[in-house]
């Protein structure tokens, strides 16, 4: 989990997930990143300030191929 402060003033721990979700409607102000506070518009932030992530994307998997099935229609 992840403590967040909203734009409110308001804490909260919530999922990376959400936090990415968060981040892209802009209700976050900062966040807790390893041992000090990520300030969004200041310290770097992968969803806003980047264009994305340039390197391999390890999450990606081979499409697998299915073989075609023979109809007898």
């Amino acid at each position: 989990m992840i403590r967040v402060i909203y734009k409110d003033g308001t804490e909260d721990l919530i999922t990376q997930k959400f936090l990415d979700i968060l981040l892209h409607l802009g209700e976050v102000q900062m966040f807790r990143r390893n041992n000090d506070w990520a300030v969004v518009g200041v310290d770097p932030v992968r969803n806003i300030r980047r264009g994305g992530f340039s390197g391999q994307d390890r999450r990606a998997h081979q499409q697998t191929e299915l073989p075609e099935l023979a109809c007898s229609c």
